[in-house]
């Protein structure tokens, strides 16, 4: 018998839903929304999170409960990550919730959150095909881009790099789901804007300033990755499906064209620079970012940039698959 289930993520910078069926077998998406709440706005500044912040999100969890019931959901997961780790009145926000809702959250860990984002992006996909796409869009610039996929001993490990508004992960571990290395950096998207982006155009100096930033946090993380190896990179979130729907030009957001598009680094590159060159008006015009992420899209994708870069990396996986649906899986009984 059909069974529904919802999953739902409060993030640094958006909270989302996924309705989805479980059906021979098989899980259907039967909804998908995202809404921008900025749950962790001002949190390095203030400690905590604002009434406005509470309310927001408060007032989508409403409408995302509504879609429940009406979807008749048997079980539901909701989740809060970085702002609320952080948050010092977290007690109070899940409280509020509660009263208000009768809906429980759930504050995990960074790295049970980075677990549910690597069993979304790397669950029932199809390796052989991913692999082979990869192979055709490699050039001589990249070590690994002579070793053949069908060199299985080469390939064994992929990892996923979660791109937040208030964090980051990194989730190394093989095709069966089975987890070598978690690692969850206090760096989002949300977090570098608010730290660095202080007028628009961003000045060169503080870009220079963000970048060393960025590596000096990275410096640790990449060094395990490098020690442990890797097949290729699954990036998931708003920054990288957001540099897929510039890519592709996208005037209409299309889950199907930027699940598995392949992101090259010297396409982000080229957008990253062109995003830097605009105001903050004109980048909310910019074909493919939509408005109320044109604020911090330079600062995520900075961290796309730099991830690429110290890895000597030059293409990245797109998934749409992520979180939401890790946390689906855990809900499944099977």
């Amino acid at each position: 018998m059909p069974m529904k289930l919802a999953s739902i993520d409060i993030g640094t910078n958006s909270t989302r839903l996924l309705i989805a069926e479980y059906k021979n077998g098989k899980f259907i998406s039967l909804a998908r929304k995202m809404v921008v709440t900025r749950t962790g706005r001002n949190l390095d500044r203030d400690g905590k999170i604002s009434g406005y912040s509470a309310e927001k999100t408060l007032e989508v969890l409403s409408g995302y409960k509504q879609l429940m019931e009406k979807e008749k959901v048997s079980k539901y997961r909701a989740i809060g990550t970085s702002a609320l780790r952080q948050a010092s009145n977290s007690d109070w926000f899940l409280s509020y919730i509660y009263e208000k809702l009768g809906m429980q959250v759930e504050v995990v860990s960074g790295d049970r959150e980075a677990y549910f984002s690597f069993t979304g992006a790397v669950r029932d996909i199809d390796i052989e095909s991913i692999l082979r796409g990869v192979e055709r869009f490699r050039d001589g610039n990249c070590s690994r881009s002579k070793v053949s996929y069908k060199d299985r001993s080469c390939w064994e490990n992929v990892l996923v790099v979660d791109i937040g508004g208030g964090s980051s992960e990194f989730i190394l571990g093989s095709y069966n789901c089975s987890v070598i290395l978690t690692e969850s950096i206090d760096m989002g998207c949300v977090r570098l804007t608010e730290k660095f982006i202080n007028s628009n155009p961003p000045p060169i100096e503080d870009l220079n300033n963000m970048r060393v930033f960025i590596r000096k946090e990275l410096k640790n993380t990449i060094e395990k990755i490098k020690k442990n190896g890797f097949s290729f990179i699954i990036g998931l979130a708003g920054t990288i499906t957001t540099l897929a729907a510039i890519d592709l030009n996208l005037r209409e957001y299309n889950k199907e064209k930027i699940h598995h598009h392949i992101l090259s680094l010297s396409k982000i590159k080229q957008i990253y620079k062109n995003l830097c060159s605009l105001s903050l008006q004109e980048r909310k015009k910019v074909i493919g970012l939509e408005p109320e992420r044109a604020d911090v899209i330079i600062g995520g994708t900075a961290v796309v940039l730099e991830i690429m870069e110290l890895l000597e990396e030059n293409i990245i996986v797109v998934s749409e698959n992520d979180i939401l649906n890790g946390i689906i899986y855990s809900l499944a009984d099977f």
